[in-house]
């Protein structure tokens, strides 16, 4: 009796624990579709958004103010500015390497932010005051310090959904 007893614990420790074991895997293999649903989603809305920076220079040699043009190559259209990320490395007016991550000021300029200029979107045809596909947008920003004449710098622009483009900045 004592035999059958014994085979009987382990066969139900053994149910139970293949039991816990199975709730466990079915629990982790839901999250985990979940997840990839959701990177799903996020790499479709990546595909469709895409830019490139045409142009970006400094105003004044020396000075604190710049300008970048970029081109909306995707499809993804971006309707609230403030999502949108622009960095900026240089050297300042001390020979100090600079990395700034400008906020979006939509009031106008101020120093370490950025704005969309006068001339906004152009052109501006197809969903007023956003920017969407095979639109250009002229982004002028004011850094502080100022940038030092006649060295590098470089500006990165990034939509909300991480898709960004790179570009030097002439500063004569």
């Amino acid at each position: 009796m004592g035999t059958i007893l014994a085979g009987f614990m382990v066969i139900s420790v053994f149910l139970v624990a293949s039991a816990l074991m199975f709730n466990a895997f079915l629990f982790g293999s839901g999250t985990q579709s979940q997840s990839m649903k959701e990177m799903s989603r996020t790499n479709a809305q990546r595909e469709g958004s895409g830019l490139n920076i045409t142009s970006a220079s400094v105003y004044t040699a020396g000075g604190s103010d710049a300008w970048v043009h970029v081109d909306h190559t995707g499809s993804q259209s971006v309707a609230d500015f403030s999502d949108m990320d622009v960095i900026i490395q240089y050297t300042d007016t001390s020979d100090n390497l600079t990395l700034n991550h400008l906020g979006y000021n939509a009031g106008g300029l101020a120093n370490n932010k950025w704005t969309v200029s006068a001339t906004g979107v152009q052109p501006d045809s197809f969903n007023p005051r956003m920017w969407d596909s095979d639109e250009e947008l002229t982004i002028d920003l004011r850094v502080s310090p100022s940038i030092k004449a006649g060295t590098a710098a470089s500006v990165v622009v990034a939509t909300p959904w991480g898709v960004n483009d790179q570009s030097n900045i002439t500063n004569p």
